[in-house]
């Protein structure tokens, strides 16, 4: 985890790059579910985000995995549009009880 400038503002992200040839094994899935469960455990953040380019559709897919929610888009200081995914506390909290 950590603290990106997303949409005007600071927050606590889980970001992920995973060589090319490694794509498409479930890698970056297990690794971010590990992130977010270590720092739900770990931290005071009532929630936490990712975000990527509007394009890239497996960032996204392993946000979604990750049992995050889409948020919003937003065009970032560089010009890219981003689309913003987030999980709060108390939806990892009630993931974890089923």
């Amino acid at each position: 985890v950590s603290m990106q400038f997303i949409d005007g503002e600071w927050k606590p992200e889980i970001g992920y790059h995973i060589r090319r040839d490694y794509h498409n094994q479930g890698i970056a899935s297990e690794a971010a579910q590990a992130v977010k469960d270590y720092f739900f455990n770990n931290f005071d953040y009532d929630e936490v985000y990712s975000y990527m380019s509007k394009d890239n559709i497996a960032s996204y897919r392993v946000a979604e995995k990750n049992g995050m929610t889409f948020l919003h888009t937003y065009v970032d200081k560089n010009g890219m549009e981003c689309r913003v995914y987030h999980i709060t506390r108390s939806e990892w909290q009630k993931s974890k009880n089923k």
